[in-house]
C-alpha cells in the first residue's frame, strides 16, 4: 500500500523542442506512473492510461482519442515532475516515448501503456566509427557530450587524477555515444548518468566518481517510533565483492621491453562512507604477491584477479586495476527498503546522498542512492505514492554522528 498524499500535485509535460503541460482529458486519463531513476543510464518510466475508443461511425474506421492526439507517439518529450504538499516541484525524469502497448481485458477496458528512457537515448541511437588522436579520456567525454546540448544537456565531467593522452595508440569509438560513455567511466571506477535539473528540459551529464560529499537529503528513520518513516528495510554484505588486482604490464617503450609488476590491494575512495575498509589493508602485500594465498587460507577474506591487459603502458595498468578494485567495493553494503513518504514528506532522488539511523552502529551512517524507484496511482481522485530504494556503501561503520534534517 502506498501513502494517500493530501496535496500531493503530479504533472506531465510533453511535446518537443518546448514542453507544454498535458492537456486535462489526457491528465484525467492518467492512472499509473512508474519512474526507476538510477546512477547509470538509463534512467525509465512507466505511464499507463484508461483509454477508450470514438463511438463507431457508419462507413469509418474509429480510433482511441488518446492515439489521435498524438501526444504518446513515440519519441514524444516527457517530463515526469510531482510536487509534494508545501514544497518545491521535482522533475523526476526527462526523456523520451521508445514503446508504446495497449491491452484489452476481458471486460473490453483499455490501458494504454507508453515506456521510455531519459534523454541520454538520443545518445544510443546510431553508432559512431571515430577516432581522438591526442586526447584524454575527460577531454573525450566533454567533446562527446558537447553534441547534445541542443536536448538541455550540460555536461558535468571530472577528469581522473594524473590522466594523459595516451602515445602509443589512437582512442577508437566503434559504438554509440552512451556505450562508449560508459566503457570510458567504467575504466576509471567512474559513473556516467543524466540528472534532471530543477528546470524542466535542462539536464546534467554527471561523468566522474561516485560522489560522497555534499548534501544530504532527509535521513531515513527506523527503530525509532515516532520518528520512523520507513515501512520496511533490509541490509545485506557481501563479502565476495571486495577484489584486489595484479599481474604485469609490458612497457614497449623500452629497449628490451621490460615487464612490471602491478598489484593492487586496496580501493581509494575519498572520502569514503563507511569508516572501515571492505579490504583489509593485508591484502596490499598479498596484492604484490599472490602465490602467497595458500599460506594466508586461515585468514584469507578477498578475491583476487588477474590483470590481463600485457601490452598496457606501467602507469595505464595501475590505472585500469586500481579502477577495477574501486569498482568492485562500491556495493559491498547494500540496503534495500521502502519509505513511508507521508511520514518522509520529501522525495527522495537518485543519485544522491541521504543517512540511514536506527540500524545499528556497523550500518548506521551515510550512504550513496543508487537506485529510486517512483510508484504513482490515482485512487479517487488522489494520488497514492510510494517510494522504493536502493542504497550502497563500501563498508560497515558510520562517519558522522549526526544526521542530516532537511524540510522538504
Amino acid at each position: 500500500m502506498g501513502d494517500d498524499l493530501q496535496g500531493l500535485a503530479l504533472s506531465l509535460k510533453l511535446g518537443s523542442p518546448q514542453t507544454a503541460d498535458a492537456p486535462a482529458d489526457l491528465m484525467q486519463a492518467l492512472r499509473t506512473v512508474e519512474v526507476i531513476q538510477g546512477s547509470r543510464c538509463p534512467a525509465g518510466f512507466r505511464l499507463s492510461f484508461g483509454a477508450e475508443r470514438y463511438l463507431p461511425v457508419q462507413g469509418q474506421a474509429t480510433d482511441y482519442p488518446l492515439l489521435a492526439e498524438a501526444l504518446l507517439n513515440p519519441f514524444v518529450r516527457v517530463q515526469v515532475l510531482v510536487t509534494p504538499a508545501g514544497a518545491s516541484a521535482t522533475v523526476l525524469i526527462d526523456g523520451f516515448i521508445t514503446r508504446q502497448e495497449v491491452a484489452i481485458d476481458e471486460q473490453e477496458r483499455t490501458t494504454l501503456t507508453v515506456i521510455g528512457e531519459d534523454v541520454s537515448v538520443k545518445m544510443d541511437l546510431f553508432e559512431v566509427s571515430a577516432e581522438y588522436q591526442s586526447l584524454t579520456d575527460s577531454a573525450i567525454v566533454s567533446q562527446i557530450l558537447q553534441k547534445y546540448s541542443s536536448l538541455g544537456i550540460t555536461a558535468s565531467v571530472t577528469a581522473p587524477s594524473g590522466e594523459s593522452a595516451p602515445q602509443t595508440f589512437v582512442p577508437q569509438q566503434n559504438s554509440t555515444d552512451r556505450y562508449y560513455l560508459q566503457m570510458l567511466a567504467a575504466r576509471h571506477a567512474y559513473l556516467f548518468y543524466i540528472q534532471p535539473g530543477s528546470s524542466v528540459g535542462q539536464n546534467t551529464a554527471y561523468w566522474g566518481p561516485p560522489v560522497t560529499t555534499g548534501d544530504r537529503q532527509t535521513a531515513l528513520t527506523v527503530n525509532m517510533r515516532g520518528a520512523n518513516n520507513l515501512r520496511r528495510v533490509s541490509l545485506s554484505y557481501d563479502a565476495l565483492a571486495p577484489t584486489l588486482t595484479y599481474g604485469q604490464s609490458l612497457d614497449l617503450s623500452q629497449t628490451p621491453a621490460a615487464a612490471t609488476t602491478i598489484g593492487i590491494g586496496s580501493a581509494v575512495q575519498v572520502p569514503g562512507l563507511a569508516s572501515t575498509a571492505a579490504i583489509a589493508s593485508s591484502a596490499s602485500s598479498l596484492a604484490q604477491d599472490p602465490t602467497s594465498f595458500t599460506s594466508q587460507l586461515a585468514t584469507l577474506a578477498v578475491r583476487g584477479t588477474l590483470l590481463l591487459h600485457p601490452g598496457l603502458a606501467p602507469t595505464d595498468a595501475q590505472s585500469v586495476g586500481q579502477a577495477k578494485t574501486d569498482r568492485s567495493v562500491q556495493e559491498v553494503v547494500v540496503v534495500e527498503g521502502e519509505l513511508a513518504t507521508e511520514e518522509y514528506g520529501a522525495v527522495l532522488t537518485a543519485p544522491g546522498l541521504v543517512d540511514l539511523r536506527g540500524v545499528g552502529q556497523l550500518y548506521d551512517g551515510t550512504y550513496f542512492v543508487k537506485q529510486v524507484t517512483h510508484l504513482l496511482a490515482q485512487e479517487e481522485q488522489a494520488w497514492s505514492y510510494v517510494q522504493k530504494f536502493v542504497l550502497t556503501r563500501e563498508g560497515v561503520g558510520s562517519t558522522i554522528t549526526q544526521v542530516a534534517e532537511v524540510s522538504p
